[in-house]
C-alpha cells in the first residue's frame, strides 16, 4: 500500500508550528505563575536610587611576594539602585531559534538584576546580613505545570 501526494514536509511543519506555539502558551503560564511567587516587594524593601558603585583598594601585605608594597585597585562597576518589584519585572520567556524550532525558556534577572539567582537558591555566604535563605518562585511555578506539559503542548493548552 502506498500513499502519494500527501505532502509530509508542509503538514509536519504545520504540526511543528503549532506545537511550538502551543509550548509557548504554557511557558507563558509559568511566567505569570513564578511572578505571583516572587518575593513581594522584591527580596527586601531597600530602595536606592540608580547608579553604580565603584570601590577603591589600597593596602600594603604584611606577608608574601609583595610584603610591604602599596597595592592599590579598583573593583568593577557594580549596579547598586534598587526599586520594589524590580525582580519580579525581569521574569520572562526567552525564544531560542538554535535549529528549526528552538526552545522556549523562562528567565529572571538580568545585568541590573544580577542577584536573581540568589533568592532562588539561597546564599551560604556571611556577608553584610549572613546566610539568605532561599525564595524560590521559578522551580515551583514549573514544576505545578510539569506532570501536565506535554499533554498541554499536544492539546494547544486545554486539558
Amino acid at each position: 500500500m502506498k500513499i502519494a501526494n500527501w505532502h509530509s514536509k508542509e503538514i509536519f511543519k504545520r504540526l511543528g508550528d503549532k506545537a511550538y506555539s502551543n509550548a509557548n502558551g504554557v511557558m507563558d503560564e509559568v511566567v505569570v505563575d513564578a511572578k505571583r511567587r516572587c518575593p513581594s516587594p522584591g527580596v527586601t524593601n531597600i530602595t536606592r536610587p540608580p547608579g553604580y558603585s565603584k570601590a577603591f583598594v589600597s593596602f600594603r601585605p604584611k606577608t608574601g611576594r609583595n610584603k610591604g608594597k602599596l597595592i592599590q585597585f579598583s573593583t568593577e562597576k557594580r549596579w547598586i539602585g534598587r526599586r520594589p518589584g524590580e525582580l519580579r519585572d525581569t521574569i520572562r520567556r526567552v525564544n531560542r531559534r538554535d535549529e528549526e524550532y528552538g526552545t522556549v525558556r523562562v528567565y529572571a534577572g538580568n545585568f541590573k538584576i544580577y542577584w536573581a539567582f540568589m533568592v532562588e537558591k539561597g546564599t551560604l555566604s556571611t556577608g553584610w546580613g549572613g546566610p539568605a535563605k532561599a525564595q524560590p518562585y521559578l522551580r515551583p511555578a514549573f514544576n505545578a505545570t510539569k506532570k501536565s506539559i506535554l499533554k498541554k503542548i499536544a492539546s494547544g493548552g486545554e486539558l
